[in-house]
């Protein structure tokens, strides 16, 4: 079968990239044809047929009234993307589309040419844009749910959700109402794959129809396949570790707070923050007096998984419900406990005290009261990572995965 995968970024941004390579990856090893459809960002991969692309839209940029001008247009029409995709089409006849992130670089003018040319579409929901015009659920400080339940995007502008900015979330706003009332483009897609039972539910109360979302985990790949077994001495090194995006959702203030509190009883653990992202100047402004607490700002995959491997516990803090993040599913996967709070699809992804520990989101209590009894009890947390390992590796291996997205494909081609 012939799959044109298609995704705004060709590098690892975060965890829908993470999947769209993993799974690019998957197909050809089971011997698919792919193609690819991306934007050319500085950060991209090598790739042969990169003169493929379209063109970057930075908007961390003002580039004069002209230039931005055109950028805010290619959001909701991109003519570039639609006629680099129709030349793809024509050479690469692909028999089916699977998009991934294509929002404010892409648009929805892609859809419209693979409905042209009647290629059946296929969208992972990796976030909440097409329910949330900043993508996350989250708005000043917390979860918010105010655009599904009003079933429109006006929140968006009143709470001035998108960086806090009138103008930007004006045209968040814009965005929804277009793509939504106007393109109406969840009509085009013919099935779209919910990776959290929790974005399924939130995506049928947005008004997706529930017969065209069909639930699909995330997946470990091969490379974490290969770490079957641990090692029978559980011999981890005195530290608690967060690694990801260092932002306000995710809540990493609350894992210092909690330290600060209880660093009596913490003196000889290490706090480990691996990442990086807009918060990590202020936070390491939160832990001024304290050594125990160390940034150790982005990794690369190899000496993270190292880091992950001898870490006694692994802290996932969000305050915003995400949808199904590969911090738990690698974590877990490599044998670690993971402490996860207890919102959005994360904690269908752990099960108290069997597979992981939960506790109640932004509640620095309760983190702490779950962080000790994580310390007290070694043995305990030896056992929960070997069934946490067993688990991953049982439920989201990547062969089960291709079987039940390989039937879906041909599904879809078939009718």
């Amino acid at each position: 079968m012939k799959i044109l995968q298609i995704n705004k970024f060709f590098f690892l941004k975060g965890g829908s990239e993470r999947y769209f390579f993993d799974l690019s990856e998957l197909l050809s090893q089971k011997g698919h044809g792919i193609s690819i459809l991306s934007t050319n960002h500085p950060n991209n991969f090598p790739y042969f047929e990169k003169d493929d692309f379209v063109e970057y839209n930075d908007f961390s940029k003002t580039e004069g009234i002209w230039k931005d001008s055109k950028k805010i247009i290619r959001i909701f029409w991109n003519r570039e993307a639609a006629k680099k995709l129709e030349k793809l089409i024509k050479k690469e006849k692909p028999d089916i589309a699977h998009l991934h992130n294509i929002f404010s670089h892409l648009s929805p003018s892609i859809i419209y040419t693979l409905k042209k040319h009647n290629i059946p579409i296929v969208m992972t929901l990796h976030d909440y844009k097409m329910f949330c015009p900043n993508y996350k659920f989250f708005s000043q400080g917390k979860p918010c749910f105010d655009c599904i339940k009003r079933n429109n995007f006006r929140s968006c502008l009143n709470k001035r959700c998108i960086k806090n900015s009138w103008s930007k979330s004006l045209i968040g706003y814009l965005e929804g109402k277009w793509q939504k009332d106007f393109l109406k483009i969840i009509d085009k897609i013919d099935i779209f794959l919910a990776p959290s039972l929790f974005i399924k539910r939130k995506a049928i109360s947005a008004g997706l129809p529930a017969k065209k979302i069909i639930h699909l985990p995330n997946f470990i790949d091969n490379e974490f396949l290969n770490n079957k077994k641990i090692k029978n001495e559980f011999n981890p090194q005195k530290y608690i570790l967060y690694f990801g995006r260092l932002s306000e959702e995710k809540g990493i203030d609350l894992l210092i707070k909690s330290y600060l509190e209880n660093s009596v009883k913490l003196s000889k653990w290490i706090i480990k923050i691996a990442g990086e992202g807009p918060e990590q100047d202020r936070l390491k402004k939160l832990n001024k007096r304290y050594k125990q607490i160390e940034f150790l700002g982005k990794k690369k995959i190899e000496e993270l998984k190292k880091i992950i491997s001898q870490s006694y516990l692994i802290i996932v803090p969000s305050i915003w419900p995400e949808n199904f993040p590969y911090s738990i599913l690698e974590g877990m996967g490599l044998g670690k406990v993971v402490l996860s709070a207890r919102i959005g699809g994360m904690s269908e992804m752990i099960e108290h005290k069997e597979t992981g520990l939960l506790f109640n989101p932004g509640d620095i209590i309760d983190l702490t009261k779950k962080i000790n009894w994580a310390i007290d009890n070694p043995k305990k947390i030896k056992e929960i990572g070997i069934k946490a390992q067993k688990e991953i590796l049982n439920k989201y291996n990547s062969e089960k995965h291709y079987n039940k997205l390989i039937k879906i494909y041909e599904q879809i081609k078939n009718n």
